[in-house]
């Protein structure tokens, strides 16, 4: 080459953007099969784990203001404020649980053996061999289910109900402690699930919120009852059965009715029902005394649950839950009895969820969509 001759170079092409084009009709299904395969996938991989999963984004939920306030308060980061919050969950609310439930199967195996020997004690035989006005009063409730009235059918059918609650609890509890590892596991695997939802809440929703084909209000209302409805469950329903079964249980303990940690630990959980709630264990309780002759006590205890019930249903909850729910306390009554029929315990707490979002649709469904579908 010769010097001083320039070389010409080649001007630089640039390729043309590539130019969308919108998959076909046998690409959207063939797209659409393997979307679905694979989230059938996950599903069957993660169905197992359902329940410490579902239990951790429950209780995640319920304790996520405390963690937007811990993080404002502070000034924390998301991991930090996560992590503190879990620690809190953990010290004040699931290990007293997990002791709570070890107890309790003890508990139940002692007070059906106490149930039974009170029954067979000769001082109550001939107690309810008198003719006087306790007497009088199992006569006629006997009659109107007709039914005959004897010491035999009242032992029968005290000692059965004993029985069976107290199975029921030391199967709960065995079916939990049975396997020690996986306990162990889907306590560890809640508290992760708990962790991973404070830490990165709003990701996880704004990522689910790109999947769903709803509009983005909608997805937010169903968020947003969900949230209420959970905080109202496990939050307000929680304290409330606390403050019943911890001040009915003391009177219990002060009485000397046996097993009354037993009867606290009931009443904490059947304060979660509405409209009868701790009335399933003071009332039968209330008889107890009657029939043993301690007539005072009787009606201290009946009074002072009755009093202590009617306050935190219809002043502390009321004030402590404000306005976020407004639900029918018989329809929460029958979808927590609907739901513990089909999921068991859980169905406390996923009762009233599944209620909620379902009223959640049918308002959706009046306000947006009844008259597009109307023919």
């Amino acid at each position: 080459m010769a010097a001083g001759k320039k070389t010409r170079r080649k001007p630089v092409v640039t390729p043309a953007p590539p130019v969308a084009v919108a998959p076909g009709r046998v690409a959207q299904i063939w797209f659409g099969l393997l979307f679905t395969g694979i989230i059938a996938l996950v599903v069957l991989m993660a169905w197992d784990f359902m329940t410490p999963i579902l239990f951790g984004l429950i209780i995640a939920g319920s304790f996520y203001p405390l963690h937007q306030r811990l993080q404002r308060r502070w000034q924390l980061s998301d991991r930090l404020a996560a992590l503190l919050t879990a620690t809190i969950i953990l010290l004040v609310v699931l290990l007293p649980m997990v002791y709570m439930i070890v107890r309790l199967a003890q508990e139940a195996t002692l007070a059906t053996q106490s149930i039974i020997t009170w029954l067979n004690d000769e001082n109550l035989k001939a107690a309810l061999q008198d003719d006087g006005y306790v007497i009088q009063l199992l006569q006629n409730i006997f009659a109107f289910f007709n039914q005959p009235f004897s010491m035999d059918s009242i032992s029968g059918i005290a000692i059965d109900g004993a029985k069976a609650i107290s199975q029921y609890a030391i199967k709960s509890v065995s079916d939990i402690l049975s396997n020690t590892f996986q306990f162990i596991f889907h306590f560890v695997l809640m508290m992760i699930v708990i962790y991973s939802i404070l830490q990165d809440g709003p990701a996880l929703k704004e990522f689910i919120f790109r999947l769903s084909p709803m509009p983005h209000a909608d997805e937010q209302l169903i968020v947003d009852r969900f949230n209420q409805m959970n905080f109202v469950t496990i939050v307000c329903n929680g304290l409330g059965g606390l403050i019943q079964g911890v001040l009915a249980g003391l009177l219990f303990w002060l009485l000397g009715i046996p097993s009354s940690l037993l009867w606290t630990v009931a009443m904490i959980v059947l304060a979660f029902i509405p409209l009868v709630g701790i009335s399933f264990v003071y009332i039968p309780a209330t008889l107890y005394l009657v029939v043993q002759g301690q007539y005072w006590q009787a009606a201290l205890l009946f009074v002072y649950c009755s009093l202590v019930a009617f306050f935190t249903e219809n002043w502390f909850k009321p004030i402590f839950m404000g306005n976020r729910v407004k639900i029918n306390s018989m329809l929460v009554f029958f979808s927590i009895i609907g739901g513990m029929s089909v999921f068991g315990m859980a169905g406390i707490f996923y009762g009233p969820l599944i209620i909620i979002i379902f009223l959640t649709f049918v308002e959706l469904y009046h306000a947006k969509y009844a008259r597009e579908w109307q023919v």
